[in-house]
């Protein structure tokens, strides 16, 4: 996450100026000495604020938090920014992030205020929703889906899209990156809708992605200045400088497009007598009598809150899915890349087992320690998503400290498992590290953490870690993943680099996939058509 999600630098358009003008005067009657006296004495400790912008000039434009990481070393675990008139706290430590999500869940489980999205587009799912009967009533809907108790009966469905990925890795091994999205797309709506996507080029996968996109974009923080300056959403779209009312319009129009076109789908079939095994006709028919338009509406919001997951809610943490799953598989193909030892050791285990004449499932990750080690040390290494936000609805004292009312309270999840006194020499990808055996203590679990905390954490994380690991896995047992060369015969070796959104994808970077065996294809060919 970058500078620029937090508050934009925007071109100086006639409302830009008129907002930026009406935030002096608004700061300045509110007094800028408020700091000075008051529970504003009490903030946490920070870096000193700049009159009106706030910190805006002394953070970094790149990379967050890996900066929050090493501003902690100055100003301690827990510490304070403001960037105009917003507030920010960044939590450098683990056992805080806990005291705070966890032990004081009912303070700290809402979102930060977002104008665009909630008030503007008036998204009102899940994702939208502050802490609170409503939210309670849509998580226990959205629990049906994803949770531990039926976690395994998805798993058919995740070994079909898994093997189909991998095979088609095999056809186009060029576009592996870019099928990685595509193949977690596919599984959620074969899950939720029950309809199967043929390949990436299907028009519902493009609608699910600008959904996906629009989404995002509505809840960068700081992209938009109306989150800034709230007064501005009651402007008219013609005005000049208003282009935002204009672009939620039509992101509005086309996220609604995605909510009811694959409901419509389920619903058409149903009353054809066409019903296929999918969560939301499970719902539709789970009454004798004919559901309210409430209900309806509830179950059309629960689905398009569960494939949202992948996108904006995997960086809130409610849910798992779609993006960071492709996140992960990008990143542990360039780990590959960048560590062969561990690609040829986790290989040489994955033989061992299987002789390379079966292929493996959900049903054997016992039988692989050292894959399910590596599985650990990715997420660890670079987890998804980087910084988890919630926030509060009232004024807080917290170990001394004043939080105020609407604080973006954030914590630092790359930080946590960058701790060097929890993983010793944490910018090495060392599997090693959690395996268990005789002299060996494992270190902590990453899996309990990355996750979220308290009452936003992950509800699916276990179908989001099945996905990775049959994807792994699956990748593991076909092919060789090795650099790609250029013109001159050289081997292309990609940095480890990240990008600053709010899932943290590898940058692009090339790679070369290779067959490991012809006979291994024929294998992965037969699994797929016995589940089918």
């Amino acid at each position: 996450m970058s500078l620029q999600e937090l508050i934009p630098l925007p071109h100086l358009t006639l409302l830009t100026l008129l907002a930026l003008l009406s935030a002096v005067f608004i700061l300045i009657a509110a007094g800028i000495s408020r700091s000075k006296r008051g529970n504003w004495a009490h903030l946490p400790p920070g870096p000193a604020a700049m009159p009106l912008v706030g910190n805006l000039f002394q953070l970094p434009w790149k990379d967050l938090p890996r900066s929050f990481a090493a501003q902690s070393h100055y100003y301690g675990p827990l510490y304070y920014m403001r960037i105009i008139n917003r507030h920010f706290v960044a939590i450098n430590s683990l056992e805080l992030a806990q005291a705070l999500f966890d032990k004081r869940g009912a303070t700290y489980s809402h979102r930060p205020r977002m104008v665009m999205a909630q008030e503007i587009i008036k998204r009102d799912t899940m994702l939208f929703m502050n802490y609170g009967p409503e939210f309670t009533k849509s998580r226990r809907l959205i629990s049906t889906f994803l949770n531990q108790k039926i976690a395994s009966k998805y798993w058919p469905a995740q070994e079909i899209e898994s093997l189909k990925f991998v095979l088609s890795v095999r056809r186009t091994p060029a576009d592996v990156l870019e099928l990685t999205r595509w193949t977690a797309t596919s599984l959620i709506i074969r899950l939720l809708y029950g309809i199967e996507v043929k390949d990436k080029e299907d028009p519902l996968v493009h609608l699910a992605e600008d959904f996906a996109r629009l989404t995002s974009e509505s809840t960068k923080p700081g992209k938009w200045l109306v989150d800034s300056f709230p007064s501005l959403r009651h402007v008219p779209a013609w005005l000049p400088g208003a282009g935002f009312k204009r672009w939620a319009k039509y992101a509005k129009a086309r996220m609604e497009e995605f909510s009811w076109l694959p409901y419509t789908i389920v619903k058409n079939n149903i009353a054809a007598g066409r019903i296929t095994a999918c969560w939301t006709a499970e719902k539709l028919l789970e009454k004798t009598e004919p559901l309210t338009a409430q209900e309806e509406k509830d179950i059309r919001h629960a689905a398009t809150s569960i494939y949202s997951a992948p996108y904006p809610i995997t960086f809130f943490t409610d849910a798992g899915g779609s993006d960071t799953t492709p996140a992960m598989i990008c990143t542990f193909i360039l780990l590959m890349l960048r560590n062969p030892s561990v690609q040829k050791k986790a290989q040489e285990e994955i033989d061992r087992v299987t002789g390379g004449t079966w292929v493996p499932g959900m049903q054997d990750c016992e039988m692989f320690p050292y894959v399910n080690c590596v599985i650990k040390e990715l997420f660890r290494f670079n987890p998804a998503v980087p910084l988890v936000p919630h926030s509060l609805q009232e004024d807080d004292f917290f170990e001394g400290y004043f939080i105020p009312k609407g604080t973006w309270v954030m914590a630092n999840m790359w930080g946590f498992m960058h701790d060097e006194t929890r993983y010793p020499d944490p910018d090495l990808f060392s599997p090693e590290r959690f395996e268990i055996g005789e002299g060996k203590q494992p270190q902590d679990d990453p899996l309990e953490i990355v996750f979220g905390f308290g009452r936003r954490s992950c509800p699916g994380y276990l179908l989001a870690l099945s996905s990775v690991y049959l994807n792994v896995i699956h990748l593991l047992f076909a092919f060789d993943i090795v650099p790609a060369k250029d013109a001159k015969g050289q081997e292309i070796i990609p940095p480890v680099e990240f990008g600053d959104a709010h899932v943290s994808h590898p940058k692009p970077f090339v790679c070369d996939i290779r067959e490991r065996d012809p006979e291994r294809i024929i294998w992965l060919e037969h699994a797929l058509q016995s589940l089918q």
